[in-house]
């Protein structure tokens, strides 16, 4: 009986104590407090975003299935123009289609846009 006691006390002791470890990435609880809206440009903000989402090898590249050519700026001005990024990126929110994009690159991508998409 003694042996249980202890046992349950020590499984009790090693419960509570793994609990008291705990660690928070601050732009998981607060995304909107780390993205920068305040200086976004085509070549530092949006065209890595588009090489690593949209200009993927198959995809939005000259001969990939994706209609469109995302590997420079007039391709994707194109797509910007007729509407079609804002309706699929924030919109309908299906592309890209394997990793959805943040919060933050979502709004940057809103905010670019509505600047005009300017090729700066």
């Amino acid at each position: 009986m003694i042996k249980r006691i202890q046992y349950l006390l020590g499984i009790a002791v090693l419960l509570a104590g793994g609990s008291g470890c705990y660690y928070d990435v601050e732009e998981e609880l607060y995304p909107m407090a780390m993205c920068d809206t305040s200086a976004i440009t085509y070549a530092g903000t949006i065209e890595p975003l588009i090489a690593t989402n949209c200009a993927t090898p198959g995809c939005h590249v000259p001969g990939g299935t994706g209609p469109g050519d995302f590997t420079n700026y007039n391709g994707v001005k194109q797509k910007v123009d007729n509407g079609t990024i804002a309706q699929r990126v924030l919109v309908q929110r299906d592309m890209p289609p394997t990793t959805p994009l943040s919060d933050c690159e979502l709004q940057q991508i809103d905010l670019w846009i509505k600047a005009g998409a300017p090729n700066n």
